[in-house]
């Protein structure tokens, strides 16, 4: 049973990821992933409940890896400017390895607002996207702790002005909706420069 559950997850991912949200029927989620239509819905009480449940699925991974990227570079010893260095370098890789995820991600965004899912129904993913926050967290206390960066804003508008900075440019990026004639252009360099600007801006002056 879980292995459908998780074919069904895993096809819709894909096909999410590739079109948009709403033109995917559950019909041809069904078929991609070689499941009943009646078992489709057996385990997701409509469109909605899986398409949440494929974004939990799918940052729920990514945060996974995160921290394993975290620990190979013995984060819990980082200052709070190599913290910030590593929370940008997260978004780079996203663009650089998972482009999947950041479709899926603009997708996801553009549905949930025009399908009116509840606050209730998006609980369980604010949740997961919360740890983001949370690894976040460490470098406003680092920062605070090592003067190696000045944070002006409160925390949480901070995190959220850079988490909307990366994930907006990143995702255009893969879109190719920057340079729409040159959609397969790499588009690191430009993140890079990009990096270092936001690194130079929040550097503390004494660090």
């Amino acid at each position: 049973m879980e292995e459908r559950r998780q074919k069904l997850l895993e096809a819709g991912f894909r096909l999410f990821s590739r079109y948009s949200i709403e033109s995917v029927k559950l019909t041809e989620i069904a078929e991609e992933s070689g499941v009943g239509i009646a078992t489709l819905y057996r385990y997701f009480e409509n469109k909605s409940r899986l398409v949440i449940e494929i974004g939990i699925r799918t940052w729920t991974y990514y945060f996974e890896k995160v921290q394993r990227m975290f620990d190979e570079k013995n984060g819990n010893s980082m200052n709070g400017e190599q913290v910030l260095e590593f929370f940008l370098d997260c978004f780079i890789d996203l663009y650089q390895n998972h482009k999947d995820i950041l479709s899926f991600n603009r997708n996801f965004s553009t549905y949930v607002k025009h399908s009116g899912c509840t606050a209730e129904q998006m609980r369980s993913f604010n949740e997961s996207v919360s740890t983001f926050a949370r690894k976040f967290h460490q470098l406003f206390v680092r920062s605070q702790n090592d003067g190696t960066v000045e944070i002006s804003m409160p925390e949480n508008r901070t995190v959220v002005n850079l988490l909307y900075i990366m994930l907006s440019v990143t995702e255009r990026y893969t879109e190719g909706l920057v340079f729409p004639s040159e959609k397969q252009r790499d588009m690191t360099e430009e993140l890079l420069e990009l990096k270092s600007m936001i690194m130079k801006n929040y550097k503390a002056e004494k660090a």
